[in-house]
């Protein structure tokens, strides 16, 4: 199989949790097929120096003319190029059906719901229903995906296929991990400063902790700048309240395995690596009851209500002042985090564009 990659939104600094998964099967992918082809600005022949790149006529990385050329010049440069499926990861398939076939993945709808910068939500909200529709086969990553695609987007859902994200081996293993400066007692938060990441809340919560409890603790906020697309938050950076920015993987592991406690309340996540994460480090983890996080998580975390602040806080309190069900947490998260894992998510792929190939 020779399968072609729309890799526009791959070539950025600080690339959030969608854009990471993309990469990782991306990756995979040109391990075990026969042959891959990278799709977006000539940048990409920097990160990925082993892999194909085509990028005729894109000699910037301008995102408004990656949209213009990857629904115009893309659809022919992949035809040009013979490929047997054109696989687009995040939500930018093209807007028509093409000679060959597509699969695309949605990994939530966000956007449509009103979570992102009006420009984005206008973008989302024309270009993705098409897309889907012209789409062979969506892909998503969990079963309330599925369930938003089918609600909101009016996809059937037999055409819409669950590929779990799996968890990076790095985080499981001993070791590897890369000092970070950081508080001798804290909780962590790792994301976006998105307001559907529920920060302000988180911060409610962690603050009324730190009362009732007489707390030593810091809280650690870890992740990039928030993006133009999404909805502006600001948090000051507090003696109490540290605030990193956007770190390596090394110190990332660090900061999941030295926090105390793992703060996620977030109000909509289409799957949520980062509690996974945590738990593959061996850190309990307080994330709420929304969206596909009780179906990621099941029994393996505290899931409060995300909009009652008093609920986040007595979670945190629950897990802090009772080591021992923090420790039952971990090793129920061992357990659920195992279940997730690159290698699934490849096999359940390829499964995938087998099927695609088989319909065409």
């Amino acid at each position: 199989m020779k399968i072609g990659i729309n890799a526009r939104t791959f070539d950025v600094t600080e690339p959030s949790g969608a854009i990471q998964s993309s990469i990782r099967l991306t990756q995979m992918l040109h391990e075990r097929v026969d042959e891959t082809v990278l799709f977006g600005s000539d940048n990409l022949t920097n990160h990925y120096p082993n892999m194909d790149v085509e990028s005729t006529f894109y000699p910037s990385s301008s995102q408004m003319y990656g949209v213009l050329w990857e629904r115009t010049i893309l659809p022919l440069k992949a035809q040009q190029q013979n490929i047997d499926i054109l696989y687009a990861p995040n939500g930018n398939g093209p807007l028509h059906r093409t000679p060959f076939p597509t699969v695309m993945c949605i990994h939530d709808v966000n956007a449509q719901k009103g979570m992102s910068s009006g420009i984005h939500q206008l973008y989302r909200r024309t270009a993705v229903p098409f897309g889907a529709n012209s789409a062979d086969i969506i892909t998503t990553v969990s079963e309330f995906s599925k369930q938003e695609i089918h609600e909101i987007l009016g996809i059937p859902k037999s055409k819409i296929k669950v590929v779990y994200n799996g968890i990076d081996p790095f985080f499981r293993a001993e070791g590897n991990t890369q000092a970070l400066s950081l508080p001798d007692k804290f909780i962590l938060f790792v994301g976006a400063l998105n307001p559907r990441k529920n920060i302000e809340r988180a911060i409610k919560a962690f603050k009324a902790a730190k009362n009732r409890g007489n707390l030593e603790h810091k809280m650690v906020i870890i992740g990039p700048k928030n993006k133009s697309i999404f909805k502006n938050l600001s948090v000051e950076e507090t003696d109490d309240i540290i605030i990193p920015g956007f770190v390596s993987k090394g110190e990332l592991k660090f900061a999941y395995t030295a926090a105390d406690l793992f703060l996620y309340p977030s109000l909509y996540e289409g799957f949520g690596l980062p509690p996974l994460e945590a738990l593959a480090c061996g850190t309990p983890v307080v994330a709420s009851s929304s969206s596909a996080l009780p179906e990621v998580l099941c029994d393996a975390a505290e899931l409060p209500d995300p909009y009652a602040t008093n609920e986040i806080c007595k979670s945190m309190l629950r897990i802090l002042e009772n080591p021992e069900y923090g420790t039952e947490l971990v090793q129920r998260g061992k357990a659920r985090v195992a279940k997730f894992t690159w290698e699934n998510a490849l096999s359940s792929l390829l499964d995938v564009f087998r099927e695609v190939r088989r319909s065409r």
